[in-house]
């Protein structure tokens, strides 16, 4: 009898360890856990795009929770994407902060890639508008999305070519901004009015990941 007991009591043992283990595994941060314990998608396989994931629970399908590096704003970002490392840069205080994220190579002929630009303590709208419009060497004009009461999204969009189109977005509230220019561009493999068609369809998305954008309280 005193052997089945003691038997008893180390499964006990045993069970209970393994839920608590598995309660502290579920707490832990995608950069926390190995790779191979991870879903098989780019943003959680890419060691560096890992550190601003917050779990591996989709918020929506396709897309996981995202905190910036600078704890500027979160979003929802798309799994099939990566942030490139060489291009990421934080500004001294946390008031800005740049990043590259996109696609590693074409999916379904379609290349993708964004440039976020993070600002504390900025300069007006227009001001920003017109140096957007400066920088992409167009005039450009910006139409405002319905977003929600947090911020105030404008975006306005303009062609290269017949397989090039670029997204140029503008985030704000009262303390801050964020800058995203956005490329959108066909492989050679597809036709003309195809490659038109995909882009729309893309083009429809990433609105709608940008209207996911949410700035935080900033602190110092």
């Amino acid at each position: 009898m005193k052997k089945y007991m003691w038997l008893l009591l180390v499964v006990l043992l045993i069970t209970g360890g393994c839920g608590i283990n598995g309660d502290q595994e579920d707490n832990l941060l995608p950069s926390e856990i190995n790779a191979e314990d991870l879903p098989d998608v780019p943003a959680l396989q890419d060691e560096f795009t890992r550190e601003f994931i917050q779990s591996t629970e989709p918020v929506r399908e396709g897309s996981f929770p995202f905190l910036s590096k600078s704890n500027g704003f979160t979003m929802d970002f798309p799994e099939d994407m990566v942030i490139d490392e060489k291009s990421h840069i934080v500004g001294p205080d946390n008031r800005s902060e740049t990043l590259v994220i996109g696609y590693k190579e074409a999916i379904n002929d379609i290349f993708i890639s964004h440039t976020f630009n993070y600002f504390n303590a900025i300069s007006s709208p227009d001001n920003s508008k017109e140096q957007l419009s400066q920088n992409a060497g167009y005039d450009i004009e910006f139409k405002n999305i319905d977003s929600n009461n947090t911020k105030t999204f404008d975006t306005a969009e303009y062609k290269i070519n017949d397989k090039r189109l670029m997204l140029v977005s503008l985030l704000w509230n009262d303390n801050e901004q964020i800058q995203i220019t956005s490329t959108i561009k066909c492989t050679n493999e597809l036709n003309e009015n195809n490659c038109e068609s995909k882009i729309n369809n893309h083009k429809n998305g990433i609105i709608e990941q940008f209207k996911s954008i949410k700035f935080e309280d900033y602190k110092k």
